[in-house]
């Protein structure tokens, strides 16, 4: 029987990098159905880590550079699970060891296409088959960021591109990101980052005030900047 929490009944779909299945952990502790698309090794580790017993776990095999390969993904969801309620897409922002003025202009453009063009993609495909008829949420998050010249201009590339998606979007679809202020990185910040997770899909996000948001309030904009200040509301038992 499935688990009771603030996902129950939806569908939520993770691409990216989560190594630990630590996001996927946090949509099946509240409820959801998981579908994880992505390599094929990425997906056998998904589909063998998960500690749900009710099987709610659906691997999608998936090469994220390729738009039409998305667009098979995600119809794959909605004809498995039955809808696409959320969409989840975990940018990893590695950092590059030099000078932006020194940067080959083939690896920044390596990283926009991975971290920018590739979230896009799979927003396009979950809006056009599912979200633009029965609503929605997605949530880009960067999983983790040491500040730099190559990382910035991608952050500051998701921030518009959520911004002017959200605004496109609305009422029937939100658009989110998440991004670490620059003080927070590590293992804290993913830790915040999973707290935070359901109640961005829920719109009842923190608020950035001492204590956070109470459930339900809305999310103060489409780019959250997760710090120490921020204290989400715990995930339900």
């Amino acid at each position: 029987m499935g688990q009771r929490g603030l996902l129950s009944g939806r569908v939520a779909l993770l691409t990216g990098a989560d190594p630990a299945g630590t996001m996927k952990e946090v949509l099946l502790a509240q409820g959801a159905r998981v579908a994880v698309a992505g390599a094929t090794a990425d997906l056998t580790a998904a589909a063998t880590s998960s500690s749900d017993p009710d099987d709610r776990v659906l691997a999608v095999p998936c090469h994220p550079g390729d738009p039409a390969a998305v667009g098979r993904a995600v119809g794959t969801v909605v004809r498995r699970l039955g809808r696409l309620d959320h969409l989840v897409n975990l940018v990893a922002v590695p950092p590059r060891p030099r000078p932006l003025i020194e940067l080959d202009p083939q690896s920044l453009r390596n990283d926009l296409q991975r971290d920018l063009v590739t979230p896009l993609t799979w927003i396009r495909h979950a809006h056009r088959r599912w979200m633009a008829h029965h609503s929605g949420t997605v949530v880009t998050a960067a999983t983790d960021v040491v500040r730099d010249g190559a990382q910035g201009t991608a952050l500051a590339a998701l921030t518009e591109l959520t911004e002017w998606l959200a605004a496109e979007l609305a009422p029937r679809v939100d658009v989110h990101a998440v991004v670490p202020s620059p003080s927070h990185h590590g293992a804290r910040y993913r830790a915040h980052l999973a707290d935070a997770l359901p109640g961005l899909l829920t719109h009842a996000a923190c608020s950035g005030a001492p204590g956070g948001g109470a459930p339900g309030e809305p999310v103060p904009g489409p780019v959250l900047v997760l710090s120490d200040r921020c204290a989400p509301p715990s995930r339900a038992a």
